[in-house]
């Protein structure tokens, strides 16, 4: 009886060593675990800063140009390469309104150029015209049909529209705050509802501030009864009103 009694003594203490030593290397599994080094976190996607251009210079996020720097366009699309202009859906680009539209339209078209997928245009509107404006590159309207419509803002800051295949212009004089764009949509409206393309092309005069060239395309867009037209494209150059409309670089 002792006999049996002394070997459940010793079967426990061996079963007590056997524990700590489980509970020993747990812990230290633990230690070791907690010991590794954490992974580094992955890299932070690049973001699209916004782009400002205002009278004086161009800000793309901290940075800047000066307008009157040499070789300009150059050194404007040698900046853009520190950013991914090809990643977000739309590249916001501020342009101040009295910015002239050549300009305005030269760096819309090297943001469309250096891979933005769309552009959308901030400029304090004219009245409760919107503002923002979504701008399409005109390589990505593809071929259009020639009942569609340009736009333009003339040199005395009239307005005038017609089919880019070319024909009469129907035109309107300046009113009494700036062009008359009323006048032309009791007109333009009639004219559109007989086409079915989807997208108008506009631009103004070299001579012409920004801002009378941004109302005329968000007048198209604010009209009410909406209109088919969902794609808003600004030509690479000013055309002459009633000529065919030269589309694409």
């Amino acid at each position: 009886m002792v006999a049996v009694v002394g070997l459940a003594l010793v079967a426990g203490l061996l079963a007590a060593c056997d524990d700590e030593k489980k509970a020993a290397t747990s812990d230290a599994g633990a230690a070791v675990a907690s010991s590794a080094p954490t992974p580094p976190l992955p890299p932070a996607t690049p973001r699209m800063p916004e782009v400002t251009l205002t009278e004086r210079s161009v800000h793309v996020g901290i940075d800047e140009l000066q307008l009157q720097i040499p070789s300009f366009d150059t050194a404007f699309r040698e900046m853009l390469k520190k950013y991914p202009v090809d990643t977000p859906d739309l590249v916001v680009f501020n342009v101040d309104r009295k910015v002239p539209t050549p300009l305005a339209t030269k760096l819309t078209y090297v943001l469309f150029d250096a891979g933005a997928k769309s552009i959308e245009v901030r400029t304090r509107p004219r009245g409760s015209f919107p503002d923002k404006l979504r701008l399409t590159s005109d390589k990505q309207v593809g071929k259009v049909i020639p009942c569609t419509f340009a736009g333009t803002i003339t040199e005395n800051l009239g307005v005038a529209f017609w089919p880019i295949q070319g024909g009469t212009a129907k035109r309107y004089t300046k009113g009494m705050a700036g062009p008359d764009l009323s006048a032309m949509h009791e007109v333009f409206q009639k004219e559109e509802a007989g086409c079915g393309s989807t997208v108008f092309f506009f631009s103004a005069d070299d001579t012409v501030e920004w801002g009378h060239a941004y109302d005329l395309a968000t007048s198209v867009v604010a009209h009410e009864p909406k209109y088919k037209i969902d794609k808003i494209v600004l030509l690479r150059s000013a055309p002459a009103a009633g000529k065919p409309v030269k589309v694409g670089g």
